[in-house]
């Protein structure tokens, strides 16, 4: 601000000078106005606001940033390092970055800072020196004016060198590169670039990837996906170094849930922010909570349980050991498969039967709220599947079909902060969920609903391959309003075992039993392998897929871990999180065809009307002027 009241200053010093044959009267109000600019400048310098004419308020932090922002207790230092000279794309992505963290700093009052690295400088400063040789002559100025001509002393060997211990301190810190593929002089061209920051504060670094690609071939959609989630990826690492204790998830296990590399891009993505902790329950009344003396009833180790697909029956006394870790104010999420369906036998022989799933919470859930149907939902609104259609000459005809079985829910419309702005989030032989018991003061929101064009089929029910030749007009006889098939349940909770255990357990006072909960909340979902990621065969065994990867499009369609992180974050009361991540930045492409149609147009547009303009305001204020002193 200093600078441009200096530099005001002396346009009106000059103005001054050159108007003094002017009369008194305009000198006086040219000067009044000059003094008013520079008031409201240096007044302005204090103050700090920002008007966004955006319609998705893309440059506007979320409350929940700001709050922790305004609340920082010290200083934290950022280093991006995704600076130099690459391509127009990931220079866009650069410029995002800095304008986030320039709002960073403002809202924090100063106290964030950053910088720009580029991890090739002494590669970038060497060839421009070599280029500025060829052009200049060496004498003193030059040598004044770029001061950097120290680095044409080292060979390339020496900067390959630092380079690689620069590469390798940024990949040990987990910040990983992309391998970016270039056209230079018409010959193909690799170049490494870091697109992630280390977050430092008091002494803790933590380190951000800001660009994630899901597939080897980068497009804008990547980019835009990218940008859309930096103030997630940079709020949610910062809230992460300043946290000095990070709240527990539990994941149980022992009743033949999915196994941890079935579900390790969901548990990965949890750890980031909260600390994991498989447990057996093995009957013990203790692997949840712990009995505090003159408390009457537990503690919780855990704040969320995760119930990820049990296969096998959950025995009476695991279960009332889960009923009060909720009666103590414990979250679950519960992702239950009401259906067995053996897809060894599908796969081999086309078809095979879906059986109810027996494994013991169903009464549970039920005197919760909620009712589990031991159905198969089928939709019409469902993800492809490829199958083999036939011979075709001397090959296979591979053809895509709508595999009903794997219905898509679409949350368009949803105001709520687990649903709201996700894309599709598939299911595979999923099943319905009911409300029940709805006398009991508890708040009931569906979370996932099957389109209207779906149906249910009861169990046991033959499930084949054959589905596929249905057509739509099946569907839309006896269209219905769509069947829940995940709801969310808060408030107090009655026990499931109020009237169902002697006296002598509930009384007893090292068991802590409690016949109602402290407010909490539950998330049932008719669908275990919601949860699920696809594997990959690799030398050492297998490698996870992302969760929501599909197979024929080669990259991330669904958003089942957006959704479930969604869910553990509000079970967790982790309101920022969810508000940051469901913010969605439209990407407005250019029309193409109309470019090429209208190329020199919109090029006239663009380079011939602003000196128009200009020629046509200078001859106006002319004869203004003309006719003005004229007189």
């Amino acid at each position: 601000p200093f600078f441009w009241a200096y530099v005001l200053f002396a346009c009106t010093f000059c103005s001054f000078l050159h108007t003094m044959n002017a009369r008194r009267t305009d000198i006086t109000q040219f000067l009044i106005g000059t003094l008013i600019i520079l008031v409201t400048g240096y007044i302005l310098q204090f103050s700090f606001f920002k008007w966004d004419l955006t319609e998705e308020k893309r440059h506007t932090l979320t409350p929940a940033t700001k709050d922790m922002l305004t609340n920082l207790e010290d200083k934290v230092f950022v280093r991006c390092y995704l600076h130099g000279e690459f391509p127009a794309n990931f220079k866009r992505l650069e410029n995002s970055i800095r304008e986030k963290l320039e709002e960073f700093k403002d809202y924090s009052d100063g106290k964030v800072q950053f910088e720009f690295i580029d991890p090739y400088e002494l590669s970038n400063k060497k060839i421009d020196i070599k280029r500025r040789s060829r052009k200049l002559k060496r004498n003193f100025w030059n040598s004044l004016f770029y001061a950097d001509d120290q680095f044409e002393n080292l060979t390339d060997e020496e900067i390959r060198k630092r380079e690689a211990e620069q590469e390798k301190a940024l990949d040990e810190k987990g910040i990983k590169f992309t391998r970016l593929s270039l056209k230079q002089g018409g010959a193909q061209q690799f170049k490494l670039i870091w697109p992630g920051c280390i977050i430092e504060y008091r002494g803790k670094e933590t380190p951000v990837q800001l660009f994630k690609s899901e597939s080897p071939t980068f497009t804008d959609e990547m980019i835009n996906a990218s940008v859309n989630n930096l103030e997630y990826e940079l709020a949610s690492r910062l809230r992460m170094a300043i946290r000095t204790e990070k709240p527990a998830v539990a994941i149980l296990e022992g009743h033949r849930e999915l196994a941890p590399i079935q579900m390790a891009d969901f548990l990965t993505a949890v750890e980031e922010n909260y600390n994991l902790a498989f447990v057996k329950i093995d009957e013990k009344i203790n692997a949840f909570s712990d009995k505090i003396d003159g408390f009457d009833g537990r503690k919780n180790r855990f704040q969320t349980l995760v119930i990820a697909k049990p296969d096998s029956v959950i025995s009476e006394k695991d279960r009332v050991i889960i009923d009060q870790f909720i009666m103590n104010g414990g979250k679950v999420l519960w992702l239950v498969d009401p259906v067995k369906t053996d897809l060894d036998s599908l796969r081999v022989r086309q078809e095979t039967m879906a059986i109810s799933n027996e494994n013991g919470v169903y009464e549970q859930l039920f005197e919760y709220g909620v009712r589990l149907n031991r159905n198969i939902v089928i939709d019409y609104q469902c993800a492809p599947i490829a199958f083999d259609a036939g011979p075709n000459g001397n090959q296979r005809d591979i053809k895509m079909f709508n595999w009903y079985y794997a219905p898509l829910m679409f949350t368009q419309g949803q105001t709520h902060p687990i649903v709201s702005h996700l894309d599709p989030i598939k299911l595979e032989f999923a099943s319905s969920v009911d409300s029940v018991n709805a006398g009991k003061g508890i708040k009931k929101t569906v979370l996932l609903k099957s389109s209207p064009l779906s149906k249910a089929w009861n169990t046991p029910v033959r499930i084949n391959t054959s589905i596929v030749s249905l057509e739509q007009n099946y569907f839309e006889a006896n269209k219905n309003n769509g069947m829940p098939m995940a709801m969310l349940l808060e408030g107090s909770f009655h026990s499931a075992y109020y009237d169902q255990l002697p006296n002598n357990i509930r009384q007893d006072k090292s068991i802590g039993f409690k016949d109602n909960s402290t407010k909490t909340a539950i998330i049932v979902v008719g669908d275990g392998d919601i949860i699920r990621n696809g594997l990959m065969p690799a030398q050492t065994g297998y490698t996870p897929l992302p969760l929501g990867y599909d197979r024929y499009a080669k990259t991330v369609l669904y958003d089942n871990k957006e959704f479930l992180l969604n869910c553990v974050n509000y079970l967790m009361d982790d309101q920022a999180l969810i508000s940051v991540r469901s913010r969605t930045i439209k990407l407005r492409k250019l029309d193409s065809k109309k470019i090429a149609h209208q190329k020199t147009t919109i090029q006239m547009a663009n380079t011939a009307l602003p000196l128009l303009l200009a020629m046509f305001m200078g001859v106006g204020q002319y004869l203004w002027r003309k006719r003005k002193w004229g007189k």
